[in-house]
């Protein structure tokens, strides 16, 4: 059994030998498929028949033929074919135009069907072309050549560009072009050149450029009035991603640019605000109408709180929806409003120790004179009595006579309101002489005194008698708190200077004061003493002594842990004064 190439059966006539039979002619370089029983395969030959003639005969009497056993060759080719056939398919399946050039000439020896899409050259009429045909000038198709060059002398492997190509119908776009060299004992003799129209992302990269400028433009005006622009949009893995912010964000919150685009924008926001802020984006995202403007608080890089205004507009971006935010730092506005407060406070606070001023006033008066006979009578019945228990009831009645009267006198010296002498003296010096008149009773306590006080502050007008009694109370207040809480006792006291004042503070690690106390510290006859003998006098007169010499007295504390009073003085100048 033999085949042709092509898988059909030779018929006997049309055997190389008896077609070299019949014809006198010689037949050469047949290819012929003999099938091996052995093999169960068949083997290729390359067949040459010459036909041999007898003398004087005209017709040849037999055919001499050679066999060239040609399969593993054949085999090969086929295998090649295959592996071409399937690059083939495979370039043609890709949608970019992909070219084979011969280098240095630069003549095309293969191109795929995307060719023609592209260019709108049939790939077989590029075969043989140069490259030129897709340049739409000389200088291009010069210029690409030097940066071609370029990229091989100095031994890159590819080589990226976006040069102008002309289609066979004189039509422009701009491309995207990876060329791929080849080297054979060191020399570049062909190169894959893969092309792609960019000329649509170019266009789109182009708008999306022009709407960014604009859009920064609207951003860094509003970045002048401090407001900061951040544009948002919610994505599978988490809400408001940000996506775009102007240079006022990355101030407010102390985060560079680049650590805020890519993270959501609640990461910011402080975690007892956050549940209710996603909330509110959420509802909102979903259509719900919300009110425009909303306040929250975000957390700082360092840590710190800082209260923010934000008002929002959806709008598309890239093709998605998406939310921009107006942000304005309220940090000034808050504390504005808390010095509002403070002092609307004060003014009550003054107002309501003004009314009571001059009802116990009144009633100290009217109080005074009776205990004053009982303390005098009781002393005088003490002294004659004989009896035991009688002498014990008259001891009691005299003690809490002598308590009666000095809440009384708490009472004339908290109406009293004399104006203070005032003279220029040194806070550190008011201070050190103070903690001498406790330093032992706070020894006995287990106290521990940190003083922490500013050199070279500069004198102040007080009342010396007045801020003396002030920084006393004060630390009497600490020294009862700190020994009522069983514990080892530690008070801190500081001075500074600030900017229009003298700040004087004592910190205690004592129980702390709730949180709805702090409000009534100051208020008159307000104690959290209970039973163990404080009037609630002492602090409304350190408060009145602070206001008369024009300063501020305040507390701050963490229930459990501190409490720090601030007393406040202003600085003046002698000028000043003794105008």
């Amino acid at each position: 059994r033999t085949i042709r190439e092509d898988g059909s059966e030779y018929e006997a006539e049309e055997h190389p030998t008896m077609i070299s039979l019949r014809t006198g002619k010689p037949v050469l370089n047949a290819v012929m498929g003999i099938y091996i029983p052995q093999e169960n395969d068949y083997r290729w030959v390359d067949i040459n028949t010459v036909p041999q003639y007898a003398p004087g005969e005209n017709e040849p009497y037999q055919v001499f033929v050679t066999f060239t056993d040609i399969t593993e060759r054949k085999r090969a080719e086929e295998e090649l074919k295959k592996q071409k056939d399937y690059l083939d398919k495979l370039n043609n399946a890709i949608p970019e135009a992909i070219f084979t050039v011969k280098l240095p000439e630069r003549v095309i020896e293969y191109a795929n069907q995307a060719v023609r899409n592209l260019f709108g050259y049939e790939p077989e009429d590029c075969i043989g072309q140069s490259t030129e045909i897709f340049f739409p000038t000389r200088e291009g198709y010069v210029e690409f050549g030097r940066k071609l060059n370029e990229a091989i002398v100095s031994g890159q492997d590819t080589l990226r560009l976006e040069p102008s190509q002309r289609k066979k119908n004189g039509g422009l776009f701009l491309a995207e072009t990876a060329s791929t060299f080849f080297r054979e004992d060191g020399q570049v003799f062909r190169c894959i050149t893969i092309v792609r129209d960019i000329t649509d992302r170019k266009q789109a990269e182009e708008t999306l450029r022009e709407s960014e400028e604009r859009y920064r433009a609207l951003v860094d005006l509003g970045g002048e009035v401090g407001e900061a622009v951040v544009m948002m949009q919610d994505t599978e893995q988490a809400d408001a991603i940000q996506t775009f912010v102007s240079d006022e964000w990355p101030r407010i919150t102390g985060y560079a640019r680049e650590e805020l685009l890519g993270r959501s924008f609640f990461d910011l926001v402080s975690p007892e605000g956050r549940p209710a802020s996603l909330e509110r984006h959420r509802r909102k995202m979903q259509g719900e109408i919300m009110p425009g403007l909303f306040e929250m608080s975000i957390t700082r890089k360092d840590g710190t709180e800082v209260p923010i205004e934000l008002t929002s507009a959806y709008t598309t971006y890239n093709g998605e929806r998406a939310n921009v935010a107006y942000i304005r730092d309220i940090t000034e506005r808050k504390r504005a409003e808390a010095r509002e407060q403070q002092m609307q406070q004060e003014l009550n606070l003054a107002g309501r120790l003004a009314s009571i001023g001059e009802l116990a006033a009144g009633v100290a008066h009217e109080i005074n004179n009776p205990l004053t006979g009982i303390i005098g009578f009781s002393q005088i019945l003490l002294r004659r009595s004989t009896d035991e228990k009688t002498s014990r009831d008259l001891e009691r009645i005299h003690n809490e006579a002598r308590r009666a009267a000095r809440v009384v006198q708490n009472l004339l010296t908290f109406a009293r309101r004399r104006q203070p002498v005032k003279e220029y003296a040194d806070i550190n010096e008011i201070l050190t002489r103070t903690l001498e008149l406790r330093t032992y009773e706070l020894q006995a306590s287990n106290i521990k005194v940190i003083t922490t006080l500013a050199p070279g502050l500069p004198e102040v007008m007080v009342d010396f008698q007045q801020i003396q009694q002030v920084f006393l109370n004060i630390i009497l207040n600490a020294e009862q708190a700190m020994t009522g809480a069983n514990r080892e006792g530690r008070l801190t006291i500081r001075t500074r200077e600030m900017e229009d004042c003298i700040q004087i503070s004592f910190a205690d690690n004592g129980p702390g004061i709730q949180a709805e106390h702090l409000g009534k510290l100051f208020d008159p006859f307000f104690t959290t003493k209970g039973d163990e003998g404080g009037t609630g006098l002492g602090l409304s007169v350190c408060h009145g002594i602070i206001l008369e010499h024009g300063g501020r007295i305040y507390a701050q504390s963490e229930p459990g842990e501190k409490t720090t009073f601030f007393v406040e003085l202003p600085l003046s100048t002698k000028e000043t004064d003794k105008s």
